[in-house]
C-alpha cells in the first residue's frame, strides 16, 4: 500500500498494521462526519490565526496546516517549557534536555530552523545555541500559542524554515475589556515533583488606556520515575510583566516590560557530586502598534522588542563555570495595502541585531559574536474563484555574521566576517470544496544563512558534557518543501492530513563525532589526544530529504441531552535521510494514538494513549531508542456560576504516564542517561471574570 509517495514498508514495524486500523477508521470518521455536513458552515467561524497571515483569517482559509492551543489547553498543561507543551500534538515533538530547558521541534527541525516568537518578536536569549538552554518565555505568559507552516513564515525571517512558534499574550491590549476589566488566574500542583505553580493576569480600562499586569511562580522539586527520582531536574521559576495601551480613534499603541527568571538541574550531570544548574534572567521591553486608514495602504502594524538576557552555569559548589550574555533587539513595520489588480494583501521590512557572548568556559566555546539583518518580506492573496484561491509570500534579506574562529589545523583563533543574501518564496493554492472540504498544497523554497554558534563554536560545554566545533566555510541552506493537505470540520467532528517533502541543499547539521575531548581542542582524540571527558560535535553540512505525515481526527459517535461521546485519533511520521543513505541524527519516532472523550454542559472528561515506536533509523555514533506507550486522563469540571458569584471556575484532574512507563526521547542528547516523568497526577484550578 502507498499513501502519495510513502510507502508502507518503510514505516516501522508494526506500524503498518496499526495504520491499516486507523485509516478505515479515518474513513468511518468522514461516513460519520458527513451526517452533520449541512453544519459545516456553523463550525468554521472559529478564532482568527493571527500568526499565519497579515490579513484576518480563519484556519479553513489557510494553506498550511495551523496548531493553535488556548487558555484551556495551556492551564491544563502544567508545563514549565513551550516544548513540553507542544510536544505529543501531531508533528511536533521535544529537546527534552532538562525540565526547564525544552524547545518545540517541527517534522524533526530544531533550533535555527524553528523560531520561537512573543507576539511575533524574536523571544531572545540563546536557546538555539544548546539543547540545556531554556526558552526565556514560560507558557503561562500565553493566552494563546499558534504553530505555523507555509508561506506565512516568510514573514518572520529564515530562520523559520521548519516553522513558527508564536506566544501570544494581552501585554501590550489592542481592545478594551469587555466591562472594563478581566481577571484570569489558577494554581495547579504535580505528584510527579511535588510542582506548585500560580499565576494570574488583570486587564483594566481606564478612559482610552487600557493597562494589562501579570506574574506567575513555579516551584518543582527532581521529578519521579518508574526507578527513582531523576537527578537535579528541580526548576525555580518567576515571571512579572506590566504594559498599557492608548486606543486611538483607528487602532492603538502600547508598550509592555517583562522581568524572568529561571533556575533549573541539569541533569545526569558529569560530577554528580557537583552538579551544575542554570540561573537564567532577562528584562524585555516591547513596543506595538497598529493603525487603520481609509486609503489604498488599508492598515500599519508597527511592533519591536529589545531583550537583555544572561544565564550562569553554576556548579553546585557555587563555581560559575560558564556565562551566557545575549543583547538583541527587532523592528518590524507591516503595511496592509489595498487592491491591486486581484492582488491583496500586506509587505513590510525587518531588522534585527544581536550581540552574543560567553566568558569562563563558555567564553573557550564562544567568542563575542555580532550578527544583523535586514529584509523586505511580501505576503499576497489571489482569489481564483469562488472555491479556489492563491496565497504567495517572498523574502530578501541580508545578512552579516562577524565572530571567531578555530582553525583545527594550526589550533589557531582568526577573525571571520561572513555576509550572506538568502532569497525565499513560497506559495499555496487553497480549494473550498463541497461537503465542507478544504484542501491545499503548498510549494517554498526558502534559505537560511548560517547562525553564529554553527559558523564560530570552538570548545567545551560542560552542561551538556560536549565539544563544539562549528565551520566559519558554511553556505546558505536551501530548503525546498511541497504539502499537500486536507482538513473537515464541522458540528461534533474534525479531520485532518498532510504530507510533506523537504529537500535540503546544504542542510547544516550537528552531529556526534565518535571522538571524545577534554576541555582543550589538543586533547581531542581525532586529533590524536588522550581526552575523555567531552563528547565532540561538530557542524557539517550535507544535502538531506525528510518526508512524512501527520493525521488527525476528532468525531462525535453518540449526543444524548445530557453528554456527546466520541472518538480521537492521531498520528505522525517523519524520515530524514542524507544524500547517500545515512540517516540524519536525533529523528523522532513515528507515534500513533487514540483516544475517548465525553462532553456535557459544566464537564468533559476523555482519555487515551500516545504510543511511539522504537527508533531504529539511526545516525552515525547513535544508539537504539525503545519504544513506549504514554496514557493520559483529563477530568474538568466547571462551577455554576451562581456558586461563584458570576465568575467561571473550572476544576481539573490530569494523569499523565499512568502506566508509570520508562519514557525515552531519542532527540535528547542525554536519552541514554535521563528518563522523562513518570506516573503523575496534576490538580489544576482556574477563575475567569
Amino acid at each position: 500500500m502507498q499513501i502519495g509517495t510513502l510507502r508502507l514498508s518503510a514505516l516501522p514495524r508494526g506500524a503498518a498494521a496499526m495504520l491499516a486500523v486507523a485509516l478505515p477508521l479515518a474513513a468511518g470518521v468522514q461516513a460519520k462526519a458527513a451526517e452533520a455536513q449541512k453544519n459545516d458552515k456553523e463550525s468554521v467561524s472559529g478564532p482568527i490565526i493571527v500568526t499565519a497571515s497579515p490579513l484576518p483569517v480563519r484556519l479553513d482559509e489557510l494553506a498550511a496546516p495551523v496548531l493553535r492551543l488556548d487558555q484551556i489547553d495551556i492551564d491544563e498543561s502544567g508545563t514549565s517549557t513551550l516544548g513540553a507543551l507542544l510536544g505529543e500534538k501531531p508533528g511536533v515533538t521535544q529537546s527534552s534536555f532538562a525540565a526547564g530547558a525544552s524547545r518545540p521541534i517541527i517534522r524533526g527541525m530544531d533550533n535555527n530552523r524553528v523560531r520561537v516568537q512573543e507576539n511575533g518578536i524574536s523571544a531572545g536569549g540563546v536557546a538555539a545555541l544548546s539543547e540545556d538552554h531554556g526558552v526565556p518565555i514560560d507558557p503561562l505568559s500565553a493566552t494563546s500559542i499558534e504553530v505555523v507552516r507555509g508561506p506565512a513564515t516568510l514573514r518572520y525571517g529564515s530562520e523559520a524554515i521548519g516553522g513558527v512558534v508564536n506566544v501570544l499574550n494581552d501585554r501590550i491590549p489592542s481592545a478594551r475589556p469587555a466591562g472594563g476589566f478581566t481577571v484570569h488566574g489558577g494554581a495547579s500542583y504535580d505528584s510527579v515533583d511535588q510542582g506548585k505553580q500560580v499565576y494570574g493576569a488583570l486587564k483594566a480600562a481606564a478612559g482610552s488606556i487600557v493597562w494589562h499586569a501579570d506574574g506567575f511562580r513555579r516551584k518543582t522539586s527532581d521529578y519521579a520515575t518508574p526507578h527513582g527520582e531523576q537527578f537535579n531536574t528541580w526548576t525555580d521559576t518567576s515571571g512579572v510583566a506590566g504594559g498599557a495601551s492608548a486606543l486611538l480613534d483607528n487602532g492603538y499603541a502600547g508598550a509592555s516590560v517583562t522581568l524572568y527568571d529561571s533556575e533549573y538541574g541539569i541533569s545526569a550531570p558529569e560530577d554528580p557530586t557537583d552538579p551544575v544548574h542554570i540561573d537564567m534572567r532577562q528584562t524585555k521591553l516591547h513596543v506595538r502598534g497598529g493603525l487603520s486608514f481609509d486609503g489604498w495602504v488599508k492598515g500599519l502594524n508597527l511592533s519591536g522588542g529589545y531583550g537583555d538576557y544572561r544565564h550562569d552555569e553554576i556548579t553546585l559548589s557555587g563555581v560559575t563555570g560558564s556565562t551566557f550574555k545575549n543583547k538583541e533587539w527587532e523592528g518590524r513595520a507591516e503595511f496592509l495595502h489595498g487592491s491591486v489588480g486581484p492582488f491583496a494583501g500586506a509587505f513590510g521590512v525587518q531588522y534585527h541585531d544581536r550581540d552574543l557572548s560567553a566568558s569562563g568556559e563558555g567564553g573557550e566555546l564562544l567568542a563575542p559574536t555580532h550578527s544583523r539583518s535586514v529584509a523586505g518580506f511580501l505576503f499576497e492573496e489571489v482569489p481564483l474563484g469562488d472555491t479556489l484561491s492563491l496565497q504567495m509570500a517572498g523574502r530578501v534579506e541580508h545578512v552579516t555574521v562577524e565572530g571567531t574562529a578555530l582553525d583545527t589545523a594550526s589550533i589557531m583563533e582568526y577573525g571571520v566576517s561572513r555576509d550572506f543574501t538568502p532569497l525565499s518564496g513560497s506559495a499555496g493554492l487553497v480549494w473550498d470544496l463541497d461537503g465542507g472540504w478544504v484542501t491545499s498544497a503548498t510549494f517554498q523554497a526558502a534559505q537560511r544563512a548560517p547562525e553564529a554558534p554553527e559558523l564560530f563554536s570552538k570548545g567545551p560545554h560542560e552542561a551538556t558534557e560536549t565539544f563544539e566545533i562549528g565551520d566559519a566555510a558554511l553556505n546558505k541552506e536551501t530548503a525546498y518543501s511541497a504539502e499537500l493537505s486536507a482538513r473537515r470540520e464541522g458540528r461534533g467532528y474534525s479531520f485532518a492530513a498532510s504530507l510533506f517533502h523537504v529537500s535540503f541543499d546544504d542542510f547544516i547539521y550537528k552531529a556526534l563525532t565518535g571522538a571524545t575531548c577534554d576541555d582543550d581542542y589538543a586533547s581531542c582524540t581525532d586529533a590524536g589526544g588522550t581526552g575523555t571527558e567531552l563528547n565532540q560535535v561538530r557542524y557539517a553540512q550535507r544535502d538531506a530529504t525528510f518526508y512524512g505525515f501527520e493525521l488527525e481526527g476528532k468525531v462525535a459517535l453518540l449526543r444524548t441531552d445530557i453528554a456527546t461521546y466520541g472518538l480521537t485519533g492521531q498520528a505522525d511520521y517523519v524520515r530524514a535521510k542524507f544524500d547517500g543513505g545515512t540517516n540524519v541524527p536525533r529523528i523522532p519516532p513515528m507515534r500513533i494514538g487514540a483516544g475517548v472523550y465525553l462532553e456535557a454542559d459544566r464537564f468533559m472528561a476523555k482519555a487515551g494513549f500516545l504510543h511511539a515506536f522504537k527508533q531504529d533509523k539511526l545516525g552515525p555514533n547513535e544508539t537504539e531508542t525503545a519504544g513506549y506507550t504514554n496514557v493520559s486522563a483529563v477530568f474538568r469540571y466547571t462551577l455554576p456560576e451562581q456558586m461563584t458569584g458570576g465568575a467561571s471556575v473550572k476544576i481539573s484532574v490530569i494523569g499523565q504516564n499512568l502506566l508509570d512507563a520508562d519514557i525515552r526521547n531519542h532527540v535528547s542528547f542525554k536519552k541514554n542517561d535521563v528518563l522523562l516523568p513518570g506516573r503523575n497526577f496534576r490538580l489544576v484550578a482556574s477563575v475567569d471574570f
